[in-house]
């Protein structure tokens, strides 16, 4: 990025505010479950699909669900509704995306038994006609993910996410990649080496193309920077990752392309806290030159819970008619969606473009 995209010295990192259109999705009561997280967006039927954790209390621990909604307009959504839940509501789930595939909507969720990382955790699947009734859930992969399948221009899906069990001794980031085109089967995983084991917990992993063809997957780390690592052969191999100067502040984060071309990158840039939610835009996939705020007021928790990180998480986006539509969680409590207009987004003279 340019190194001078965000002054750390401002109480606004020195960016406007991006005109968007909010919307809550789920807001905690005393009465309701008081966790959500790991929203995740879809397209299917011609309607806008999101899934999301929900949890009792706290972060991921038995009784945690997948509830769901969708929308037609992009402004009126749905009641959530449970998806699914682990063991009878005994276990946890953790949402994990979805995949469109012909006439089926597959959603994707990581099943534990309370330990993330524990042997038995994996990636799981429920399919769906009409995105109401689903089948029975199959197993579809050891690992732990919080992103669903996502396809590249010539149709090979990518997946990625976390090894888990003895793995973690030597591995970190998860990535796979197949060539069936529904992400239930055949899946390969892809060739990467790390240097520093240290330095990586959670990667959860996110990516882009860049103009050229190139791949260029981010990791999340412990360092403040966003670690990033290439592929040019369609998610086989990738390079070892390597530290950008890109801030980040230890948080998911959203990286996609825009139509037309340009690369978007969504996080929380820090530098120690999630209060800012900010959206990074760069035209070649190499230099983020135009940043812009799309949260960035201090908010409190109203419940307590383990880890409940205060500020505008762990988001998740994709474009879909006419507007970048993003969804996160709201201090691990509530669940809100925004879409923002591409022509503001990729048009407006008021986004911070600063000089080569």
């Amino acid at each position: 990025m340019r190194p001078d995209l965000f002054d750390r010295e401002s109480p606004t990192l020195g960016l406007k505010l991006l005109n968007s259109q909010h919307r809550l999705l789920f807001h905690a009561t005393q009465d309701s479950y008081q966790y959500c997280h790991h929203p995740n967006l879809v397209v299917f039927r011609d309607k806008l699909y999101c899934m999301w954790s929900n949890g009792i209390i706290e972060e991921d621990l038995p009784g945690q669900r997948i509830l769901y909604c969708h929308t037609e307009d992009g402004s009126n959504w749905t009641k959530p509704t449970e998806l699914t839940n682990h063991k009878q509501g005994k276990g946890v789930c953790v949402s994990a995306g979805f995949r469109v595939s012909g006439n089926t909507l597959i959603a994707f969720y990581t099943a534990t038994d309370g330990h993330n990382f524990g042997q038995s955790t994996a990636l799981m699947a429920r399919t769906s006609t009409d995105g109401q009734t689903w089948s029975e859930p199959r197993r579809i992969i050891s690992g732990f993910f919080i992103e669903g399948p996502r396809q590249l221009p010539g149709g090979r899906l990518l997946l990625s996410g976390e090894h888990v069990g003895s793995q973690r001794e030597t591995k970190r980031m998860k990535l796979l990649y197949t060539d069936q085109s529904d992400g239930l089967g055949g899946w390969q995983e892809s060739r990467i080496e790390i240097n520093d084991l240290a330095v990586f917990a959670y990667t959860e992993p996110s990516f882009f193309s860049r103009p050229d063809g190139a791949l260029v997957m981010s990791f999340r780390n412990r360092s403040g920077f966003l670690y990033a690592s290439q592929s040019t052969d369609q998610g086989q191999t990738w390079s070892t990752p390597s530290q950008t100067n890109f801030w980040d502040c230890r948080s998911r984060f959203s990286a996609g392309n825009l139509p037309g071309g340009g690369v978007f990158l969504i996080n929380n840039p820090g530098p120690h806290h999630r209060r800012y939610l900010t959206i990074s835009l760069s035209d070649d996939g190499e230099t983020f030159d135009r940043a812009r705020m799309i949260f960035g007021k201090r908010i409190r928790h109203r419940y307590g819970g383990r880890t409940k990180s205060l500020g505008w998480q762990y988001p998740n986006a994709l474009v879909w008619k006419g507007y970048l539509h993003v969804v996160y969680s709201i201090n691990k409590e509530d669940l809100g969606a925004s879409r923002i207009s591409l022509a503001d987004l990729k048009g407006s003279p008021e986004i911070r473009s600063l000089s080569r």
